[in-house]
């Protein structure tokens, strides 16, 4: 009798159902990803910075290693070729990588390839003539070139690439090079006099009162419309640097070869009085090279901090150099991640400098004549990129730091330490925005990763008894490394790109508009100057009952984080290729 099983149909092939592996793999690694982004630029998303950015880094790598698994463990055919499979891809992956600009290997790396393997694999899925090894190569070939093909320049301010191609010199460093023999450039005509500061000029970073506020005298006159181009300088160093400004001359740091140099400039027609160069060169992928401190002009020498930290004493008529310290050997400060930030500020006879670093003083005062240690705070500060910021509260003459251990008032004579509100930041949300000091003393603080937030401290002295309490918190609005500006009870600042209008009561949200990037913000008069990260400059009315954008034209072309300055009447701006100078229609310096 035959056997009944003979007779039974033969069981259909199991399907490893890898075109639904894929899109698990492919949803997942796009959703993390994506989601990670929205929470790096919307705060109202509530995920911490760190898981943030795991999310942003691994997530695509995650899903691909996932697939990988699945694959061997569950995919078609048998396992030994599966394996080959995989190792066959890995070393395709391996030789990408290393194919890549070096500056661009590790986001080819978390990015690239992942979202090669999601273009082959989702071809392969819909073209079934195309699942042959020498066809899946070619899609790949064709999905992973772009990546093969770029060089990476840096980061956004939402750190999106900043990319071009790699045979094409980058525009900053081909400057560099070109400016390589010209670190140090010594007058042959007329120097810079030495001048008083007056309230037309502006002496350091962010004006006279690192507040970003132009004084009156500097805008007396001008009609509100757009300014006109005076000069234009296409030969510039790279530098994330601003100017000063100080009778006629403006003064600026740039990456030139291998040396950091502070150069002078004749305002009017940008033409090179002097340079002076210090050997070094700092660059780090996100930010790139160059300095990123501003000069600071007091009593007829500039003061300059390089990002590889050096502080530089120099006469304002020629460039020569009265001392120079170095901060490693003097304190044994480490350089941060993103190279010394802080610009010195001189306060009488001293000037006062942020090592920012871990091994080094929280502050440290320096002889203005001598280059000689005249105080350090004995407390250890942390990695920042803020500088030390002159107030005035209760009558006591301070300096405030705001580093990653949170903001701190020293006396300005002796270094001692009168007050501090602790608020302990990450490494990756980096301190920087300048205090904003308010008249009663309060001071407004914010930090460097969307969500972190912007808190308002209220500092007492009490019968010698110094507090600082916190009176509100902001989660609303984070400046990141955007400093803002105050007008009457409101601030004005960027976050996420957008600008914002703060209530300084209760640090409540006015408005919130416009679209400017990592850009920066003056206040001139009544109106706002925002140049935008991609070198737009748009004026917008200080109003805290409505966004109005007055005008908007096109200054500089490419990445710009430099702070722009008013003095004597003219708008001078740069950012790490090309300086310009306009000119104010209407202002005047008479009365």
């Amino acid at each position: 009798m035959a056997d009944p099983t003979d007779w039974a149909p033969e069981p259909a092939p199991v399907r490893a159902g890898w075109r639904r592996a894929l899109v698990v793999a492919i949803v997942f690694g796009a959703s993390m990803y994506g989601l990670g982004r929205l929470a790096g630029r919307n705060d109202s998303i509530p995920i911490p910075s760190q898981m943030m950015m795991l999310m942003v880094m691994l997530g695509p790598v995650v899903a691909l290693l996932g697939f990988a698994l699945w694959w061997v463990a569950l995919g078609d055919g048998k396992f030994g070729r599966r394996v080959l499979g995989v190792l066959v891809v890995a070393a395709g992956i391996a030789i990408a990588v290393v194919g890549a600009d070096s500056k661009m290997r590790p986001f080819a790396g978390i990015w690239g390839i992942p979202l090669t393997a999601a273009i082959t694999g989702s071809v392969l899925a819909v073209v079934p003539a195309a699942r042959r090894w020498p066809a899946a190569g070619l899609i790949s070939l064709a999905a992973v070139s772009p990546w093969l093909a770029l060089r990476l320049d840096g980061v956004t301010g939402t750190f999106e690439m900043d990319t071009s191609y790699r045979w094409v010199p980058s525009v900053a460093e081909s400057a560099a090079e070109q400016l390589a023999d010209r670190a140090t450039v010594v007058p042959t005509g007329t120097v810079a006099e030495l001048v008083p500061v007056s309230p037309l000029d502006w002496p350091g970073f962010r004006g006279a009162h690192r507040d970003g506020a132009v004084a009156a005298a500097a805008v007396r006159g001008w009609d509100g419309t757009a300014p006109r181009e005076l000069w234009r300088n296409t030969t510039v160093g790279p530098a994330w640097s601003s100017f000063s400004e100080v009778g006629g001359f403006i003064y600026t740091q740039e990456q030139r070869g291998d040396s950091e140099s502070v150069v002078c400039y004749r305002a009017d027609t940008g033409d090179v009085v002097w340079a002076r160069g210090e050997p070094g060169k700092h660059a780090d992928a996100p930010s790139g090279v160059g300095p990123r401190a501003t000069p600071t002009y007091a009593n007829g020498r500039v003061f300059a901090a390089t990002a590889s930290g050096a502080i530089m004493c120099l006469r304002a008529t020629d460039g020569e150099p009265v001392w120079v310290v170095n901060l490693a050997d003097r304190f044994g400060a480490t350089k941060p991640t993103f190279g010394h930030s802080a610009s010195p500020l001189v306060v009488g006879d001293r000037v006062i400098v942020h090592p920012a670093s871990k091994t080094g003083p929280r502050l440290a005062a320096l002889d203005a004549a001598t280059g000689a240690t005249q105080w350090a705070v004995e407390a250890q500060g942390t990695e920042g990129y803020s500088s030390p910021h002159p107030a005035t509260i209760a009558g006591a003459s301070q300096v405030l730091i705001f580093n990653g251990a949170g903001l701190f008032g020293h006396d300005s004579e002796t270094g001692r330490e009168l007050w501090k509100y602790d608020w302990v930041t990450a490494q990756n949300e980096p301190t920087t925005v300048q205090p904003l000091v308010l008249p009663d003393g309060r001071i407004v603080i914010g930090g460097g990763n969307v969500g972190i937030g912007t808190r308002c401290v209220k500092v007492k002295n009490e019968g010698g008894n110094w507090s600082a309490s916190e009176v509100w918190k902001a989660s609303k609005f984070t400046p990141k490394f955007n400093d803002v500006v105050r007008v009457g009870e409101h601030l004005y600042g960027l976050d996420s790109g957008c600008l914002v209008c703060l209530k300084l009561a209760d640090g409540s949200r006015a408005w919130k508009d416009g679209q400017y990037g990592a850009g920066q913000v003056l206040l001139v008069g009544d109106n706002l100057l925002v140049v935008s990260e991609t070198g737009q400059l748009a004026c917008v009315a200080a109003k805290p009952d409505e966004f109005e954008e007055l005008w908007k034209v096109d200054a500089v072309k490419g990445k710009t984080w430099n702070h722009p300055i008013v003095a004597r009447g003219r708008l001078y701006l740069r950012n790490a290729t090309v300086m310009v100078a306009f000119d104010r229609p209407g202002w005047t310096a008479g009365k």
